[in-house]
């Protein structure tokens, strides 16, 4: 999806990796992150002309093209910034009384963000797009653009983001041959690459949560999901996490249904955990048994609170032992029998 773009290419930059986005655009220079950002530098400077610009009449306010040439006439007769023109002209009443409502709202809507107190940019870009009205002027995915750049800023120095942001957002990205593609998978038809990374196959992005109300948008997408796994001529990544930032919140994330319906022969699980503490290990060799495993892949059992489902894997050792059960009415769950309570059937 669009939104995770923005990890991906902050990534790819930091490796200095070249990249190319095709069939849209990169995260940076999308209309909404601009504008966002473009909000968070007036109101850090409010002599920036060109976000003042870009964001007078964003979402629409009703201060027209004449009203902004007054503003900018005044500005140059002083040789002062728009903002300063803009406040002059409220003073001496230079504009029309409906043009000075909407100047006016303006005026104070940048100030009251200018006069927050954030501890993080991402605190100030949450405030921007509250006062703002911003989520309701744009659509879904654009939304969850400006959400995934609000949880990029979490923790971030207000100046710092903001200029690390608008430098980005001003760049060319780097457009080689030799660089890795970046796209949706709607953008995959008709195309082929000797190596191919999905990324979130997580319940929930893939297949989409909206489309987990219907059996014949799930059949949709599991058709989309089946062509990107095509467009892979040598070796094919198939990649998810368990835990994912969504609307700036830390989320468990299920693996995505589709997954299990690959035969175990055909791919190689690779499962990354968190680091564990060094462990010093005796210089004498002990060969321990493992137990053999609880359960087979394609048993049924059944749960007290989700009933009867179907193991899909399983692995562990002792009592470590995990499974991941597919319940029809629940999905995909992923068990520690040691709690589980699981009844073979």
């Amino acid at each position: 999806m669009n939104f995770q773009a923005r990890a991906i290419e902050d990534a790819l930059r930091a490796e200095q990796i070249s990249y190319r986005v095709m069939g849209g655009i990169s995260f940076y220079q999308r209309k909404e992150i601009k504008d966002i950002i473009s909000y968070m530098r007036l109101a850090i400077n409010q002599d920036d002309n060109v976000s003042l610009r870009r964001v007078i009449n964003v979402p629409p306010r009703g201060i027209g093209a004449a009203t902004l040439s007054k503003i900018e006439h005044e500005a140059k007769k002083k040789s002062v910034s728009l903002f300063a023109a803009i406040k002059t002209i409220l003073k001496v009443n230079g504009v029309a009384q409906s043009a000075r409502e909407k100047l006016g709202g303006f005026i104070k809507l940048i100030e009251n963000i200018a006069s927050g107190s954030y501890k993080s940019a991402a605190g100030m870009l949450s405030d921007i797009v509250e006062q703002t009205g911003y989520i309701e002027f744009i659509g879904e995915e654009k939304a969850e653009n400006v959400q995934e750049l609000i949880a990029a800023a979490e923790d971030r120095d207000i100046n710092e983001f903001s200029d690390t942001a608008a430098l980005v957002s001003s760049m060319d990205v780097m457009n080689t041959e030799n660089s890795v593609s970046l796209m949706t998978m709607h953008s995959t038809k008709g195309l082929e690459f000797p190596v191919v990374f999905v990324a979130g196959l997580e319940d929930g992005l893939m297949p989409y949560f909206k489309a987990l109300q219907s059996n014949d948008e799930i059949a949709e997408e599991r058709r989309l999901f089946y062509v990107g796994m095509t467009r892979a001529k040598d070796v094919l990544w198939l990649t998810g996490t368990k835990k994912r930032r969504l609307y700036t919140k830390m989320q468990e994330q299920e693996p995505s249904r589709f997954l299990n319906e690959i035969p175990p022969h055909c791919c190689q699980t690779i499962e990354k955990s968190a680091a564990l503490p060094p462990v010093v290990m005796p210089v004498k060799r002990v060969i321990q048994m493992k137990k053999p495993l609880l359960y087979i892949v394609g048993a049924r059992v059944k749960h007290p609170k989700w009933g009867v489902g179907v193991v899909r894997e399983c692995y562990g050792d002792g009592d470590e032992q995990k499974v991941m059960v597919n319940f029809p009415d629940i999905g995909i769950k992923r068990l520690c029998l040691r709690f589980a309570n699981l009844q073979k059937i």
